[in-house]
């Protein structure tokens, strides 16, 4: 099966940008070819640099560098993500997200297995927690154990097709894509057979901490949207 992985960006601090560049890096490192790389990068106030020439943004026939002059949205970004991509498994990665060894194969399993959906484990954990992980087999025990998020999540392209990000949606896109997906007889999992780090709402730390108040009309306005 051909992956396209999706990486979502909004480059507009410092940290978020050497987030992006970290993502990145452990995907070139934990993962093995053949897959498709695409960054969303809209209107970066903060570039990503590859100095060293490890993230292989440039001339990769195999990396779409999708760059914005305009912040046309997260959700938005995903679905124009998922317009380029050629894969049939497409992999949605926010850029506060951290992958391992050997995550790519091991999600793909429970695609292969019949699933059209499924998520990695990406809440925090102890060290013996994740050591024993790294023991377990491939099995749907393991299923509906996880700590499910949308930092990472593997669909099915035919899956994703029925359903799409809402483009009106920003900090409410996770639920009602969860909504879209039981309303169209999506099936899902997830398992603690593979684990990811994931710095939960990184990506929204800076507005939280610095106009609470517009983090707020945001989330009121996803929700007028939303019941539409």
């Amino acid at each position: 099966m051909k992956v396209s992985i999706i990486v979502s960006c909004f480059n507009n601090t410092r940290t978020a940008t050497h987030m992006s560049m970290l993502c990145l890096d452990h995907i070139r490192k934990f993962t093995d070819p053949p897959y498709q790389l695409i960054v969303v990068d809209p209107v970066p106030k903060f570039p990503i640099r590859d100095d060293y020439k490890t993230l292989g943004l440039e001339n990769d026939p195999d990396t779409i560098w999708a760059k914005f002059p305009t912040d046309i949205g997260y959700t938005a970004g995903m679905n124009k993500g998922a317009e380029l991509a050629t894969g049939e498994v497409l992999v949605f990665i926010q850029n506060d997200v951290f992958v391992r060894e050997h995550w790519l194969p091991d999600l793909l399993w429970y695609i292969k297995d019949g699933w059209d959906v499924v998520f990695p484990d990406q809440v925090p954990r102890s060290r013996e927690y994740v050591k024993e992980s790294y023991t377990r087999e491939h099995s749907n025990e393991f299923a509906k154990k996880g700590g499910r998020d949308a930092g990472l999540m593997m669909i099915t392209k035919s899956a994703f097709d029925k359903v799409k990000w809402n483009p009106e949606l920003s900090l409410l896109a996770e639920r009602d894509f969860y909504e879209r997906m039981s309303k169209a007889g999506i099936r899902w999992i997830d398992t603690n057979k593979v684990l990811i780090t994931h710095i939960m709402a990184a990506t929204n730390l800076e507005i939280l901490d610095t106009n609470p108040n517009e983090y707020e009309k945001r989330m009121t306005k996803d929700a007028e949207a939303m019941n539409k």
